[in-house]
């Protein structure tokens, strides 16, 4: 199946057992107005159940598959098929696109190998990292143009939660294809 849209919209953003909820610093005035973005402090990352004390028992229902509360070793594959649509970025309203790939302090990319003049460029790469839940689990996908002169353009990026998708039902299974051609 093709989507037409992220993956994330498609799967309620991989929250069917982790829920994402935002930590905000508490305000000092109640009628202070600003934008929530800048009294974000960071994420938790959970489930809540709540239960009538009849049906709860003694031990709690959702021990099972919860992750052990110490790192973990992952390997993540990143499959870099192809871009549509990007914004131009040369003068002759073309691009020169490559892939950079972030998690943590690893970073991967593609530019000794960009595609010249193509706004719609066909990768075919793979990059494989390896990343330690929960510290790192925020994979970048970033395509930048290639400069001959100066530094490079970035076209774009998205960022992706890969520890919700590790614990998600669905896993890594939904939107790669089975096959591949050009």
């Amino acid at each position: 199946q093709i989507y037409n849209s992220e993956l994330e919209n498609e799967f309620g953003n991989f929250e069917d057992w982790l829920c994402i909820f935002p930590l905000h610093r508490g305000k000092a005035n109640e009628d202070e107005d600003g934008n929530e973005d800048e009294h974000l402090v960071g994420k938790y990352k959970g489930s809540f159940c709540v239960y009538p004390t009849e049906e709860a028992g003694p031990e709690p229902r959702v021990s099972q598959g919860v992750p052990r509360n110490r790192p973990i070793k992952v390997l993540v594959r990143v499959y870099i098929i192809k871009a549509t649509n990007l914004s131009p970025a040369d003068p002759n309203g073309k691009a020169d696109p490559y892939v950079v790939v972030t998690v943590g302090q690893e970073q991967k990319d593609t530019k000794e190998r960009y595609i010249p003049k193509q706004l719609n460029p066909v990768f075919g790469e793979v990059v494989e990292l390896t990343v330690s839940f929960p510290l790192e689990s925020e994979l970048t996908v970033a395509i930048f143009d290639h400069d001959m002169v100066g530094s490079d353009d970035l076209i774009g990026e998205t960022k992706i939660d890969l520890e919700n998708r590790f614990y998600s039902k669905h896993r890594a299974n939904c939107g790669v294809a089975s096959q591949y051609n050009m």
